[in-house]
């Protein structure tokens, strides 16, 4: 080969070597507590709502100004005619001007501004709850479909072979057109429920990805087991617990404490913050003035009733609201738990046989291959243990998804 000919191929080999390298086939695997953890850091809507305690740390900044305003510089200027004395003379005064908190109203500020941040955080807690719920619930499913769609598949692969050895066994003449008819039937049967299975794992992990904040073509692969363990939580320590610890409960309060002390600034704002000046200037040529004054408005008017009246609603609103919270808590957990209760008793009862099904298929494909039993007998029974299979790992995941929502209810975790 000639020199020219060496250089181009080994360019050739170079260019779809590094094309082969930039193209990674391994999904990247990731645990729950991993998924939770990028979930916090990545989720959209978390991202921004954590700006509102932004804004909040900005009302309380505010709030410690030491002066309610800035102060006011004023100059003024005018010429003066003096007759006696036939000249012109320049005037001139400089007034310097400052408003002052009275009353207490800087600590009321800086209170309410306080309660408002801790009102904020804590609704931030309760959607990083929320949030951590929805990976859990979506990671388990994943799992679950993974082992739904395995098993689909092997049935699938099962019947093909089936359908492929029944086809040779009709063509000499070994088999009935009832029996291949029957073995295209189920693997046309098998294959779509594994298709069906396949697409809905698909899109469980597409779900993972948005709660993830991952482009839809980012490979990843969930990585663990889901396998049953009874839990005995308890009901009343439960429903203390969430009621003593929920954040939205929590955020209900510290709103009501807002609104509270708000309505003490409002009533503060009744006296009316002195306004203190100071001057010097010049008259009539040579003659300096200095002196100082202070200036208060007269409530007379407006006394801040609108004010207190929209406040005073606004705290009914808050306190029938932290009512709600309670009683919306109560009903949450007490449901969460019912469910929860009823998963874990319709999962034991398959606890007997679980360990059972594998042997069942394996035996049930030997004994058909050992001719001790037909044909038709055997679909039916492999078929009968194969949904017995997929309907335990349905119930495991509504076991594990139940167990997520009594978490979420009663924030507190029940499973590492």
């Amino acid at each position: 080969m000639s020199k020219r000919g060496t250089w181009f191929l080994s360019l050739l080999i170079t260019i779809l070597f590094v094309s082969c390298a930039g193209k990674n086939t391994f999904a990247e695997e990731i645990s729950l507590e991993e998924a939770v953890q990028k979930a916090l850091a990545n989720n959209l809507e978390l991202q921004a709502f954590r700006k509102r305690f932004e804004e909040a740390k900005g009302d309380l900044t505010k709030a410690r100004y030491l002066l309610p305003s800035n102060p006011s510089l004023e100059s003024k200027m005018a010429q003066r005619n003096i007759a006696k004395e036939n000249r012109i003379t320049t005037d001139y005064m400089f007034s310097l001007s400052q408003e002052f908190f009275i009353a207490g109203q800087r600590g009321k500020r800086i209170s309410v501004a306080e309660k408002n941040m801790e009102k904020v955080s804590a609704e931030i807690e309760t959607l990083e709850w929320d949030i951590t719920a929805r990976v859990k619930k979506n990671f388990y499913e994943i799992l679950a479909l993974k082992k739904i769609m395995e098993a689909r598949q092997a049935i699938m692969q099962l019947y093909e072979r089936l359908r492929d050895a029944m086809g040779l066994k009709y063509k000499e003449g070994a088999s009935t057109i009832l029996e291949l008819n029957t073995a295209n039937i189920q693997y046309s049967r098998a294959r779509k429920e594994y298709q069906a299975a396949s697409g809905r794992y698909k899109s469980s992990l597409l779900g993972l990805k948005l709660l993830l904040a991952l482009p839809q073509d980012y490979p990843i692969e969930p990585t663990g087991e889901i396998k049953y363990g009874p839990l005995r939580p308890d009901l009343p320590g439960l429903l203390r617990w969430a009621l003593e610890t929920r954040p939205d409960i929590r955020a209900a309060e510290r709103e009501l404490e807002r609104v509270d002390r708000e309505i003490d600034f409002i009533k503060s704002l009744r006296v009316s913050n002195p306004l203190i000046s100071g001057f010097v200037g010049r008259e009539e040529g040579n003659q300096r003035i200095a002196g100082g004054f202070v200036s208060i408005p007269i409530p007379a008017v407006d006394r801040k009733q609108g004010e207190l009246q929209r406040t005073r609603a606004t705290k009914e609103a808050a306190r029938l609201t932290l009512e709600n919270k309670h009683l919306q808590t109560r009903k949450e957990v007490q449901s969460a738990y019912e469910i929860f209760i009823a998963s874990q008793n319709g999962l034991e009862a398959y606890e007997g046989v679980v360990p059972e099904m594998e042997e069942s298929l394996k035996l049930n494909e030997i004994t058909y291959t050992e001719g001790k039993v037909g044909f038709i007998e055997f679909v039916l029974l492999q078929n009968n243990i194969i949904e017995a299979k997929v309907s335990y790992l349905e119930t495991l995941l509504g076991y594990y998804q139940a167990i997520v929502d009594l978490e979420r209810a009663a924030t507190k975790k029940l499973i590492e």
